[in-house]
C-alpha cells in the first residue's frame, strides 16, 4: 500500500497507491508523537524509524484514505491517531 516513505524534517511524506491513483499523505511531527514509541522522537530518529512509523500509523492512514476519494493528498492529524 505504502511506497517510498521519506521524512522532509517537518513531516513524513508517505506515497500510497489507491484504486483512484497515487496519493500522498502528510504526517506531520506531532501526529508522530501521537505514538507512544515515539512521543519524543527526534528528526534523525524519524528519519531512521519512518517506515516503521509508517507502518504503525497504517491503519490510520488507510481510514484516512477511505474517506479521502480522488484527492492528490490528505493529512493525518494527531486526534486520528490512538496508540
Amino acid at each position: 500500500m505504502f511506497d517510498q516513505v521519506t521524512w522532509d524534517g517537518q513531516a513524513l511524506l508517505v506515497p500510497a497507491t489507491t484504486d483512484s491513483g497515487q496519493i500522498v499523505c502528510k504526517v506531520p511531527r506531532n501526529t508522530i508523537h501521537m505514538l507512544r514509541l515515539y512521543s519524543d522522537a527526534i528528526g534523525r530518529e524519524i528519519h531512521l524509524e519512518r517506515q516503521r512509523i509508517a507502518e504503525k500509523l497504517a491503519p490510520f492512514l488507510a481510514a484516512k484514505l477511505s474517506q479521502a476519494p480522488n484527492v492528490e493528498a490528505v493529512e493525518l492529524f494527531p486526534w486520528e491517531v490512538r496508540d
